[in-house]
């Protein structure tokens, strides 16, 4: 399939998603009476952990850990915050900027050395809407600056992504919440490659008792710039939300599918604190 008819695809695909949602149900449903408002918050800032239609402003600090099969290592450090505002009833906008700092440990590759720098600033932009009591829908646009102190810990790209995503809460316990991130570049520098792939995910969230959430996803990437290569991985995360504060922490594990990837797997530790809504 060449690359103009994997856009043709994916246009297709996002068009046939808003024409779905825009069918949707927007009459509201009542609140279980036996859920107080301190439960209906907590879930859903579970849910905003991976979930994009739930702009739940926070602060948070991701701890990242990549280890390879030729023995080398990356620690990534990563300081967020989300703050949103809301436009309507049911509809919120939101601004997201991620700060890395990256670590990366040398394995057994010739030439390879330990390197520590800051890497790349995101920050993106988007909305959220709520079509009724069970669906939501959201999108917005992120941009990828070269800002990484250290060449060989930065992708010298100005990268752009759109991405979006509807969540269905198919049970008071269960919400699928499907999104995509398409990412290319739009300059590049210090003789960096164009990128340009398609990342989708799939994942499942079990609401338990106590404020204890477990997510599982399925993740798959399109690589456009490498003949559209396709990669997979599975992820499991745990997630538990404070009652005394407005603290929750998360820990998963992801691992590639694939025999030959050069990632042996990925752990990320999250710990976020939430903002009052505006």
């Amino acid at each position: 399939m060449t690359l103009t008819s994997w856009q043709a695809l994916i246009a297709s695909v996002v068009a046939w998603a808003i024409s779905v949602v825009s069918l949707m149900p927007t009459a509201r449903c009542a609140e279980p009476a036996s859920e107080s408002d301190d439960e209906q918050k907590f879930k859903s800032n579970l849910k905003a952990l991976v979930d994009p239609t739930i702009l739940a402003p926070r602060i948070w600090l991701e701890s990242e850990w990549n280890r390879f099969k030729d023995d080398s290592n990356t620690l990534e450090e990563t300081l967020g915050g989300l703050w949103a505002w809301r436009l309507s009833v049911d509809q919120e906008w939101g601004v997201r900027l991620k700060v890395p700092f990256i670590m990366h440990f040398a394995g057994g590759t010739v030439r390879d050395s330990d390197e520590q720098a800051l890497g790349d600033i995101k920050l993106a932009t988007g909305t959220a809407f709520r079509l009724s009591d069970m669906w939501r829908a959201g999108g917005g646009i992120e941009l990828r600056v070269p800002s990484g102190t250290d060449e060989t810990l930065s992708d010298n790209t100005w990268r752009l992504q759109e991405f979006g995503g509807v969540a269905w809460d198919a049970t008071p316990w269960l919400t699928l919440s499907p999104t995509f991130e398409h990412n290319h570049s739009v300059a590049e520098q210090s003789g960096a490659k164009p990128q340009h792939f398609l990342e989708l995910f799939f994942p499942a969230t079990f609401l338990l008792p106590n404020e204890w959430a477990v997510t599982l996803k399925y993740e798959t990437k399109f690589d456009f710039e490498n003949e559209n290569a396709r990669t997979h991985s599975a992820k499991l995360q745990v997630s538990k939300h404070l009652d005394e504060l407005p603290l929750a922490f998360a820990l998963s594990i992801k691992k590639p599918l694939e025999n030959d990837s050069e990632k042996d797997f990925q752990i990320n530790f999250v710990s976020t604190y939430y903002l009052p809504p505006k």
